[in-house]
């Protein structure tokens, strides 16, 4: 039977085609909003969840996390992929981060949503990190407090936070001026400091005893999820393997894998289930991880990075 999710997507998809010229100014899809009481105006406990392949979205989730602690409320916090979910019910506000993938959360993001137990007015927050400078970031957000909705979460905050570009179509190895695109390496100083005054809204909204009201728009970037980007993608993307003899079997592509598409003892990926994520070419610290695109071998965003002599600045609550 088919869920809500798909109706509407269904339903939007026939609209539109009736009415294509007019979808960039945004048309209403669903509203997402408390269907139960807050559980309480008082946070002792809450947990700052995450997934985070490049690191954006975890560094993001680490100062928000940093920042209720100093006001004094205990979190735990970490990948979503490593929490033991018997806790969920015990805290009093929960925060999800994900990046955009594909113009959406990450269906592996909603499965955890969705396995989550009953959260009986626990307030829940979300957030994203995106590449930008338009990827349909709010709806992605939206996309995290629906499932959280649904599990009978009370929303209390939405934000999205812009990071430079992981995509690693765009970093060929053999490019000769590979630069950013970008004149600041997000996030950075200001990046943070929006996540700290986000962590101080989340807390002042439940103390108010506060929920949210948001809404779900068709626009342009949310049509085109309708016709799966990700499967396009795959189309350009060629010999998609692990290079025998850079690997040092350390088991970081395994571990990144959402979907558990890479066998390390045979040096091989699975392509039907892999979902480009490009969380295992990303992170190889020794350039393991082949991948091509046009008949151009790919890089890591970190070796992008190192050619193009970039890095972060990092936040005092990262220094530790």
């Amino acid at each position: 039977m088919e869920n809500r999710r798909c109706f509407l997507k269904k339903s939007a998809i026939m609209a539109a085609g009736t009415i294509f010229p007019v979808l960039p100014s945004c048309i209403p899809l669903n509203t997402i909003e408390a269907k139960v009481p807050l559980k309480s105006n008082k946070i002792k406990n809450a947990a700052v969840l995450w997934y985070s392949q490049t690191g954006n979205t975890q560094k993001c989730g680490k100062v928000l996390a940093k920042t209720l602690e100093k006001k004094g409320i205990k979190v735990i916090y970490g990948d979503l992929r490593d929490i033991d979910k018997s806790i969920i019910s015990n805290v009093d506000l929960i925060v999800i981060g994900s990046p955009v993938f594909y113009y959406d959360t990450p269906e592996f993001v909603k499965d955890f949503i969705e396995s989550l137990p009953e959260l009986n007015g626990i307030p829940v927050a979300a957030y994203v990190t995106f590449g930008g400078p338009e990827g349909n970031q709010y709806n992605a957000a939206c996309s995290i407090l629906e499932g959280l909705v649904q599990k009978k979460g009370v929303p209390v905050g939405l934000e999205s936070f812009m990071s430079i570009s992981s995509y690693s179509l765009s970093f060929k190895e053999n490019d000769i001026n590979i630069t950013t695109k970008q004149n600041t390496i997000l996030p950075d100083q200001n990046t943070y400091k929006k996540v700290r005054e986000y962590a101080e809204f989340i807390k002042s909204q439940i103390e108010k005893g506060s929920s949210s009201v948001f809404k779900r728009t068709l626009t342009l970037r949310e049509f085109s999820t309708y016709f799966e980007p990700e499967w396009w993608t795959k189309l350009a993307v060629d010999n998609h393997y692990i290079i025998e003899q850079k690997c040092v079997g350390c088991g970081t592509c395994v571990e990144k894998c959402p979907t558990n598409s890479i066998d390390l003892d045979s040096f091989s990926v699975n392509t039907k289930t892999c979902i480009l994520c490009f969380g295992c070419i990303n992170n190889c610290q020794y350039q393991a991880m082949n991948m091509e695109s046009n008949n151009k071998k790919l890089i890591s965003f970190h070796e992008y990075m190192k050619k193009n002599n970039l890095k972060f600045v990092l936040p005092n609550e990262l220094k530790d």
